[in-house]
């Protein structure tokens, strides 16, 4: 059922569930927030065990290339760098999701002072 934002009661009836949802977006953003430094340590160490690997190509005069050597190193670690980079997405989309839920809490309160003026007209006999 949806609140009917014309009256006090759904007004307040919206906050509250706006309440909730704040609540859990926050504990949402915090749980991303958390993957995504596992997924950027786990991607740098990762890196860092490709770069020191007996197998990455050494860098030298008429040989490998630091380029060569780098994208190697790149190719050995896509896959953390996948779920580095999605990690980063999440916790961008938990961000949005918090500031519309922030945002939608501003016009509800907006409506709420609206209402409430209405409310108080319509009671003064005016």
């Amino acid at each position: 059922m949806s609140d009917d934002l014309t009256t006090p009661v759904g007004i307040e009836a919206r906050l509250r569930r706006i309440v909730t949802d704040l609540t859990m977006s926050q504990q949402t953003l915090a749980k991303v927030r958390d993957e995504e430094v596992n997924a950027k340590h786990g991607y740098e160490a990762a890196r860092r065990r490709a770069l020191f690997s007996d197998h990455c190509p050494k860098v030298a005069r008429g040989g490998y290339t630091t380029a060569d050597r780098d994208a190697w190193v790149d190719e050995q670690v896509k896959n953390q760098r996948y779920q580095y980079d999605l990690a980063v997405a999440k916790r961008e989309a938990a961000q949005d999701l918090l500031r519309v839920v922030r945002d939608q809490a501003m016009v509800v309160m907006a409506l709420a002072n609206s209402v409430r003026a209405a409310y108080q007209v319509a009671g003064s006999g005016r």
